[in-house]
């Protein structure tokens, strides 16, 4: 996007809000296409996995602003000039019809499984304050509403608060009229804390309740877009589910609607008058490809330009314990993998 009369865009460091993006005239890379990609045929669920730091909040964050029934006003202006207002009036025509439910699990770090059943609690509790309309809604049942009440304060049990996400669900369906769109950050957040510290077993079997009842066959629901880091098995907390679009770097699905293009790169260079830059942004951080497209680090290139030099921006952003645990039992096959991939043998 390019810099307008008199106006110096701000690096977006750590904000991943899109209206934030949008309002405060923070440099936005436009990704909006995937709103059109999604409108023109989406699965019932879709889980797309990337590394850490790679914009995957600020992405359900745009989804969230473009179809929100209760945030049509707040977004009106916030789409003008970009990708998915110029693919035409019948997209366009989408924005701010549909109920949808942005919620996040990445804050669910607890180091024992009854900590993190408390934290699970007091966050479901949180959700259902933030929808606090639904316990007064006449559109809603009475029997949900009780249920919706006694889990905002936290007078609920395990049972109950692993069905916590379905009973939301169906209740914004009752209100709204309409089916709901569930958007759901770092879904393995938990279950990835939960193995690092020995609780796996309780966790996946909540997760696999909590998460399952609301995306497996469920008529309140439109579609669901998850994201996180790690592709949970199959086998595990998706194993019921048939209805699992799962998109991986090695996907060809969605491949850069997370992520800088080289050609968006070398656009931002453009706008901030800094292309003789682009030699040494390949050289750091030309690092990835997703589905065999060739995608940069975001996180470390919004620092280069906010900072106006290279630098591994990347260190300590977040923790390395699955690797660590992965290396201790890593065997004479996997270090020989290991050490051609790291070789640029593979």
């Amino acid at each position: 996007m390019k810099e307008g009369d008199g106006m110096k865009w701000q690096m977006p460091i750590g904000v991943d809000n899109f209206f934030d993006i949008r309002s405060k005239h923070y440099y936005f890379v436009d990704k909006t296409d995937f709103i059109r990609q999604l409108i023109d045929g989406h699965s019932a669920v879709t889980l797309i996995t990337r590394p850490r730091r790679f914009g995957k909040t600020l992405t359900l964050s745009m989804l969230e602003h473009f179809f929100s029934v209760e945030k049509e006003a707040q977004s009106r202006r916030l789409f003008d000039g970009l990708a998915i207002e110029g693919a035409g009036a019948a997209y366009m025509a989408h924005r701010g019809q549909y109920p949808v439910l942005f919620l996040s699990l990445k804050d669910l770090k607890d180091l024992t499984w009854p900590q993190m059943l408390q934290s699970l609690s007091s966050w479901i509790s949180y959700w259902f304050i933030d929808h606090e309309y639904l316990a007064e809604s006449p559109a809603v049942n009475p029997d949900l509403r009780r249920r919706f009440l006694a889990l905002k304060k936290q007078g609920a049990g395990q049972n109950e608060m692993q069905l916590a996400l379905t009973l939301l669900v169906k209740m914004m369906h009752q209100h709204f009229g309409k089916p709901v769109i569930l958007l759901l950050d770092e879904y393995d957040a938990p279950i990835q804390q939960a193995w690092e510290h020995g609780f796996y077993t309780e966790c996946i079997a909540f997760m696999k309740q909590f998460l399952g009842s609301v995306l497996k066959g469920n008529r309140d629901l439109d579609f669901a877009v998850l994201t996180g880091v790690l592709r949970v098995a199959k086998e595990s907390i998706f194993s019921d589910l048939n209805n699992l679009d799962v998109c991986s770097v090695m996907d060809a699905a969605y491949r850069d609607v997370i992520g800088f293009t080289p050609q968006e790169v070398a656009q931002m260079a453009e706008d901030l008058s800094m292309t003789t830059a682009l030699p040494a942004l390949k050289a750091w951080y030309d690092g990835y490809l997703f589905g065999g497209a060739e995608i940069y680090n975001p996180w470390s290139i919004v620092n280069f330009f906010r900072h106006g030099d290279v630098g591994d921006y990347w260190v300590n952003t977040s923790g390395n314990g699955i690797i660590r645990e992965m290396l201790r039992h890593v065997t004479a096959e996997t270090e020989t993998d290991l050490l051609s991939l790291y070789r640029g043998a593979m």
